[in-house]
């Protein structure tokens, strides 16, 4: 909601904080959405190690959307 202003307003850096609550607590989703947080600096300093180790917990727990950008953040040399 917070990342996409859905019915509140934007709030990026709420987003984040939600999301960290819920990625660590092994939600799947919510680690891939914080690895993008994170890969792109929305709502956080941009920080490519971070984005990859959510990435990298998400795709473990099967999460096809983090395979994929694990694999495009690898192609990319990062």
């Amino acid at each position: 909601m917070y990342a996409e202003g859905q019915g509140v307003p934007k709030d990026s850096a709420k987003a984040v904080e939600l999301f960290t609550k819920a990625a660590e607590q092994g939600n799947v989703d919510a680690q891939n959405n914080l690895g993008v947080m994170y890969f792109v600096g929305e709502g956080v300093s941009r920080d490519v190690n971070k984005a990859k180790q959510w990435f990298e917990k998400a795709a473990a727990q099967g999460n096809e959307e983090a395979k994929g950008n694990l694999e495009a953040l690898q192609n990319a040399g990062s």
